[in-house]
């Protein structure tokens, strides 16, 4: 199942195309499903009441030993129709996989009908008026709960088919004369002629919600272009359509929700929001700035934000190798500003690692640092906080993550954030992780149990004495021994000897020489190196 969001990108000759994928819009998914549920649960309740009834006043259609299939059948209606409703009340499954297993209801469903039906004779002589209750059935199956429209036409086929097939069953199983085929074909030709409408009917209906998609907004603001993805959300290009202002918009895949069990679900949407609502109480120039936040039509959550004109610190060293110590002292002092505001509110950000740390070019000022991605935040203040991550996941990224967060300690504070900050310098001077581990579950442990390799003995460049055993400090397996705060650790930052400063105009001629299309233009509507922002994607 794909996604439907209007992307606008720019041509050659300048003008804009749109481009839509394919597929069944995810607030569809969760709209059939839905649907799906109350249907199953008026069909379980329609077959108790139909039987009883039934029961009461045709006490002589009633055959011992004959109705044995029947009354398996109608009960084996009763049990699946009541699982369905179940299935969905409960958020067993998710609104995808129970929209498939919809399908084998339908024609289940449509076979019981057809069974009742034919479980008397059809009188050879007599003109055939009406027709069956399975037309009915696909009928609504196909308007009242969507589906793409290939999917619907072979369901309604397969229930459409199912009357011959319950006939046939019954004529064998009663003994009965088979009926003329032109009789027969009455049955058929509606059934089937009902398949073909629900199909047309659906595509109409799956043609408008498609102009709807295509016609959505994230609020004010339109998407343009991709900018990343990331496992459970992603990141646009937007423009603002009366400001011209462009900006990012970051934005949870609906589709991934409705892959997800209800609690899975319900834990993606709170952290998503709770990333919104961190970000906007935080008001550091080294925090990612935002501008709004809402649900649009298709089921989407987003948030707007700032659009970033750089690079995160792990393409930084990817691309340019380890960084000047100065730069890293320059740049984990901005970090400590973002950080100190974040503790101060009671906020642990618990995933500080290189593509979380934008290195940017604003304004004037180059090498200016934007701390994102608040998907993982901790409140401190809140007594009744539960750990809002998913099921089978820790929270946070191993080669990053502080002992204590490891070993799933609960009463973490402000200093697993500068234990991180502290892995963030190491692979900055080195260009490695502090601990290379063959799984994730191996580097958490080397996390609590290992010794750190000091920096000067893994770099090629010369690393300042104090500034190395800043670093190790801030590495220390016991909080305790770690810098109290990150106001602390920025003004020992501050105080280092050892360490020459960089400067504004080192910073600038660094870009201008390696990142000439920002560093000269900063034309964010040109710039490549703006798909750093696929950090963010990730949550």
């Amino acid at each position: 199942m794909q996604q439907f969001v209007r992307a606008r990108t720019p041509t050659s000759g300048g003008l804009e195309t749109t481009q839509v994928q394919r597929g069944l819009p995810p607030a569809m998914v969760e709209t059939a499903a839905q649907r799906l549920g109350w249907i199953s649960f008026l069909c379980a309740v329609t077959a108790v009441i139909w039987l009883a009834v039934n029961r009461m006043l045709q006490p002589e259609l009633a055959r011992p030993g004959q109705d044995k299939v029947l009354a398996l059948l109608g009960l084996g209606l009763i049990l699946f129709s009541a699982g369905m409703a179940a299935i969905r009340r409960l958020a067993l499954l998710s609104s995808n996989a129970t929209l498939h297993l919809g399908l084998v209801f339908e024609i289940y469903a449509a076979f019981v009908i057809a069974f009742i039906e034919t479980s008397t004779p059809i009188p050879s002589g007599q003109m055939v008026r009406g027709g069956s209750l399975v037309a009915l059935w696909i009928t609504v199956c196909g308007l009242v709960v969507p589906n793409t429209p290939v999917r619907t036409f072979l369901a309604a086929l397969a229930s459409a088919a199912m009357w011959p097939a319950a006939y046939y069953l019954n004529v064998r199983i009663h003994g009965f004369e088979a009926a003329p085929a032109s009789r027969l074909a009455v049955y058929h030709f509606i059934n089937f002629t009902m398949a073909c409408w629900a199909y047309f009917l659906n595509k109409r209906i799956y043609a408008m919600e498609l102009t709807a998609h295509q016609a959505q907004e994230m609020g004010s603001y339109e998407l343009r272009t991709q900018l990343g993805k990331g496992g459970m959300g992603e990141v646009w290009r937007a423009r603002h359509r009366h400001l011209a202002r462009e900006a990012a918009v970051k934005l949870i895949r609906p589709e991934v929700l409705a892959q997800q069990p209800g609690r899975q679900a319900d834990v993606m949407r709170k952290r998503f929001e709770r990333e919104a609502r961190s970000i906007a109480n935080l008001s550091s120039p080294h925090t990612v700035s935002l501008f709004d936040f809402g649900s649009a039509q298709d089921g989407s959550f987003y948030y707007v934000m700032e659009l970033l004109n750089g690079i995160d610190l792990q393409s930084l060293v990817e691309k340019f190798g380890p960084a000047d110590p100065a730069r890293v002292v320059s740049i984990l002092m901005q970090v400590c500003d973002s950080l100190e505001e974040a503790h101060r509110a009671g906020l642990i950000h618990r995933d500080v690692k290189p593509t979380n740390l934008f290195l940017c070019a604003i304004g004037t000022q180059y090498d200016f640092v934007k701390v994102l991605d608040f998907g993982l935040v901790k409140n401190l203040d809140d007594t009744q906080e539960t750990q809002v991550t998913m099921e089978g996941m820790a929270a946070g990224t191993p080669a990053y993550m502080a002992p204590e967060v490891a070993l799933g300690e609960r009463n973490i504070d402000g200093r697993a954030d500068i234990y991180s900050l502290g892995c963030v310098a190491y692979f900055l001077m080195t260009g490695s992780v502090l601990f290379n581990e063959k799984s994730a579950t191996a580097t958490a442990l080397a996390h609590v149990q290992k010794a750190p390799i000091p920096p000067s003995q893994r770099s090629e460049m010369p690393i300042p004495k104090d500034l190395e055993e800043l670093v190790m400090g801030c590495l220390s397996k016991k909080r305790e021994k770690r810098p109290g705060s990150a106001q602390e650790l920025r003004q020992k930052l501050s105080e280092l000897g050892g360490a020459r400063q960089w400067g504004r105009a080192e910073a600038e001629q660094w870009w201008h020489k390696h990142l000439p299309s920002i560093g000269e233009a900063k034309s964010s509507a040109a710039n490549p190196e703006s798909a750093g922002m696929i950090a963010a994607a990730d949550g």
